[in-house]
């Protein structure tokens, strides 16, 4: 019987260390730019950002499991997507998802395996493999010390079969890290249509005046922001290569899992979830910004107050200024307004 107690020893040593939270990399920090004598300097940042240039090296092809696998890769471009991860430090499990899938149909790669990969200190670096399920989902699941550290970095998940492959982000930040959440379609976009406009045309969505530049505000505050629409996955990448070529501040997505989300009652559902999805994962939501009466339901579902909901009110007047008047929360019509009487004023963190 004593023989067995060193090893129970161990093993509840071991299971403490790994629910320990995790911390950042001091290769991934750096000390802020010196400030002039007399002044106290700026602080580090809390979340380092942690960027790769271009592609991991991903090594060479290996054979699909499947001929039917071979064909769907031939048919079309691929649409993989990595679903950006949200954790905070005290998550005792980091699960890394996405799907692989070709053609515009989203014709889904089924039970092959992808090489998921993190930037780590500015250098790609291998986390492991995963096998897709019957709908071309994959899942990756981190725990103790494979668990990654604090920041939001570069991710890149790579079909083993024909070695394509898709960026995505993953944020660690120690529990209780305020976000701002928004919406993108006619709240970032010029109009409620206009990405689904380029589909059609090929052109790019234009961007409201001044919308990327008011964002950054509440960056340099301290907030991290997340944007999330009813928009389906399969438009992942072209809605994280939009916000890249437009400059607004990185982010993790929150895109709809249904091909199809209807306005109204659905797109309120969809993005109540996600919101409740990041404060059950640990975090605040400081603010949260839209342009319709579905956010501002959703924003209250989440537990957001009226005067930290802004709603661009141009667009959908006659739809959101009852809203609005009625208090439920705070109407802009441009973004430098937003900007100075709003974003600018939040407490700096």
């Amino acid at each position: 019987m004593r023989a067995a107690w060193p090893i129970l020893a161990l093993l509840v040593a071991c299971a403490t260390e790994a629910s320990e939270p995790v911390t950042t990399d001091p290769n991934e920090t750096e000390d802020p730019p010196g400030s002039p004598p007399g002044e106290e300097p700026p602080p580090k940042e809390l979340v380092p950002q942690v960027s790769c240039a271009g592609e991991p090296d991903a090594g060479p092809t290996e054979k699909f499991h499947h001929f039917s696998s071979k064909a769907i890769a031939f048919l079309g471009s691929p649409k993989h997507r990595g679903l950006d991860l949200v954790a905070a430090a005290s998550a005792t499990e980091q699960t890394l998802a996405g799907a692989a899938s070709y053609t515009v149909a989203d014709k889904a790669l089924e039970d092959e395996d992808v090489d998921v990969f993190a930037c780590r200190a500015g250098e790609w670096k291998k986390v492991g493999r995963a096998r897709t399920d019957g709908e071309g989902f994959f899942k990756l699941v981190l725990r103790g010390g494979d668990r990654m550290p604090i920041g939001l970095r570069d991710m890149f998940v790579s079909v083993v079969g024909d070695r394509t492959g898709a960026r995505f982000v993953a944020f660690v930040a120690p529990d209780g890290a305020s976000l701002i959440a928004s919406d993108v379609d006619g709240t970032l976009t010029s109009s409620e249509n206009a990405f689904f406009d380029t589909i059609v045309t090929g052109a790019d969505a234009d961007v409201r005046a001044g919308a990327s530049a008011a964002l950054d505000v509440a960056k340099t505050r301290g907030y991290q922001m997340v944007y999330v629409t009813a928009r389906g996955q399969q438009y992942t990448e072209a809605s994280r290569g939009w916000f890249e070529r437009k400059s607004f501040p990185r982010g993790p997505l929150r895109l709809s899992p249904s091909f199809l989300t209807l306005p109204g009652g659905d797109t309120v559902d969809f993005k109540t979830a996600a919101l409740r999805g990041l404060t059950d994962a640990g975090f605040v939501l400081a603010a949260g910004i839209g342009n319709r009466a579905s956010d501002i339901q959703a924003y209250a579902a989440a537990g957001l107050a009226p005067d930290r909901t802004f709603i661009e009110s141009t667009e959908f007047a006659s739809e959101v200024q009852p809203e609005i008047a009625a208090g439920k929360a705070i109407g802009f019509s441009s973004y430098d307004d937003l900007k100075n009487q709003q974003l600018s004023q939040l407490p700096q963190l």
